[in-house]
């Protein structure tokens, strides 16, 4: 089954009075449970394309299926409750509320969705990701593979389809870096998460089931 489908997705922005085309006709799938690794030079649209499936950019034109609804027909306030349930978000900077400890970091998300029994969900999510000894630790108590495993449980918080993943390893040791990848690879075959990982490391992208390499705004065939 196809959980992200893509069709003739095209983006544009203007610098200055200069159009530039960030994605030029991007035709792709990405089966549910996939593990798949988007490489590419640095301004090849990498970055654009992982923004627009997770719906924090809109398209110029083209469409976009999440789980099989066309995301790009959907107003903001929708789109907005569709990411919140369905998709989890990991970035290169790890984006944790530096005075919130790990635990209240990964309940947050639980709190806007309104979930029961957040508290011990954080738990075990930690726990999860192998930080059920840090639940009371604040991000500068962490080392940096650490925060990224916060980081991890947080975007796993509403059990989301899709894991979207942005040089999740940029910031990161060679250790920790792989520690991160094979924490991936479990959620992947455990969870059943499908997980799409940008990164510009050939080592970090043979780790993923298939690389879908971009080149100029296109998919490189």
């Amino acid at each position: 089954m196809e959980m992200i489908k893509t069709g003739n997705l095209k983006k544009s922005y203007m610098l200055g009075k200069v159009e530039v085309k960030a994605l030029n006709g991007v035709d792709t799938f990405i089966e549910q449970g996939e593990f798949v690794a988007i490489m590419g030079p640095s301004g090849c649209g990498k970055s654009t394309f992982l923004n627009l499936i997770g719906m924090l950019d809109t398209p110029t034109s083209g469409e976009i299926y999440i789980n099989g609804n066309d995301v790009t027909k959907m107003n903001s306030n929708t789109r907005a409750v569709y990411r919140l349930k369905h998709i989890g978000f990991i970035f290169q900077f790890f984006n944790l509320f530096n005075e919130l400890t790990a635990i209240e970091n990964v309940m947050f998300p639980m709190m806007l969705n309104k979930q029961s029994n957040y508290k011990e969900l954080a738990k075990e999510l930690l726990s999860l990701v192998g930080l059920g000894d840090r639940l009371h630790h604040l991000p500068s108590e962490l080392s940096g593979g650490q925060q990224q495993r916060v980081t991890i449980a947080r975007s796993l918080a509403n059990n989301p389809k899709i894991l979207l993943a942005d040089e999740p390893t940029g910031n990161l040791d060679t250790k920790s870096s792989v520690e991160i990848i094979e924490l991936f690879r479990k959620l992947n075959m455990e969870r059943g998460q499908t997980i799409v990982m940008v990164t510009h490391s050939p080592e970090i992208g043979e780790m993923a089931d298939r690389i879908i390499h971009f080149r100029d705004g296109k998919i490189e065939k």
